[in-house]
């Protein structure tokens, strides 16, 4: 049984392959062959303790455990294979990102332009760097255009992109301006308030949308997912079960069932996409098997 850590995750988890077992998971929960039930909160006293769990055809089960409380908080991941063996277990906050960045990805791939080449970030976070990581391992970007509030954090993020990523990116403090033209827009913030008017964005564009996506307190308005050809996301069970309404009272697409090609996806270059990040419950444990089989042939 392994204990993987954070900077085990980062230096094993490749975007091509978080992305690749995201989509399986999606076409899995879709097809009903991994069983993923909404998360559920129970009180502590001193905070809440938020379960998800999942397990697909294959026998791999899991749960994954996190806390409400202030500031900072580990994760816990934990796999067992078809046999009841615990596989190990994940403590930290990378896996999380980068699962979420790995479901906002499989969005990009299958429906943004096949030649999206202008990308926007709204957000220079945590979330923001595993959406980019992410959308960058289904399609090659010749513009990386960042921006968020604070100058030295959307500097920072876009020398990172440079540095670690090969990417030609520029911040920009106008997010109107970084979103002008642009053929994917990842929005990744904490506004409870639209960070951009829905005339901001092009047609053909494709927007994953991860921060808050509630009636009256959304970062995104409610008129684009009304112009939006589609609006799809990882779990319509999740988003049914928020408890509050969605910002959008349109019927949302389940994307595992447009990637499973069961579902229509873009037609035309024209239309503009929407992709509503929930949190597929179940694909954390999936991705934290797929980080313990690598780190077990790397021995």
């Amino acid at each position: 049984m392994k204990v993987i850590s954070d900077g085990d995750v980062r230096a094993t988890l490749r975007a091509g392959a978080a992305v690749r077992v995201s989509r399986d998971a999606l076409v899995d929960a879709y097809r009903g062959t991994l069983k993923a039930p909404p998360r559920t909160g129970i009180d502590v006293g001193s905070t809440e303790l938020v379960f998800t769990a999942g397990g697909n055809a294959s026998g791999t089960a899991g749960f994954r455990c996190y806390g409400l409380w202030p500031g900072h908080a580990d994760q816990l991941v934990a796999v067992w294979d078809n046999k009841g063996n615990l596989r190990g277990v994940v403590i930290g906050t990378a896996l999380g990102a980068l699962r979420t960045g790995g479901l906002g990805g499989a969005a990009v791939d299958v429906l943004a332009k096949p030649d999206a080449s202008v990308c926007a970030v709204i957000g220079s976070g945590t979330q923001s760097w595993a959406q980019l990581w992410a959308a960058c391992a289904v399609r090659t970007f010749s513009e990386v255009r960042v921006s968020s509030p604070t100058p030295e954090n959307r500097a920072k993020f876009a020398a990172r992109a440079r540095d670690e990523l090969g990417l030609n990116a520029v911040d920009l403090a106008d997010s109107v301006a970084a979103v002008r033209d642009a053929d994917v827009v990842l929005v990744a913030t904490k506004s409870a308030k639209p960070v951009l008017p829905a005339t901001a964005f092009a047609p053909g564009c494709h927007v994953n949308t991860i921060g808050p996506k509630l009636r009256g307190a959304s970062e995104l308005p409610p008129e684009l997912a009304s112009v939006a050809a589609i609006v799809a996301t990882d779990s319509p069970a999740q988003a049914a079960a928020y408890g509050n309404p969605f910002f959008t009272g349109r019927k949302l697409a389940h994307l595992g069932g447009i990637i499973a090609g069961d579902l229509p996806g873009r037609i035309s270059e024209g239309q503009i996409t929407l992709y509503c990040a929930t949190g597929l419950a179940g694909a954390e444990v999936l991705l934290a098997d797929h980080v313990i089989s690598e780190l077990a042939l790397a021995g």
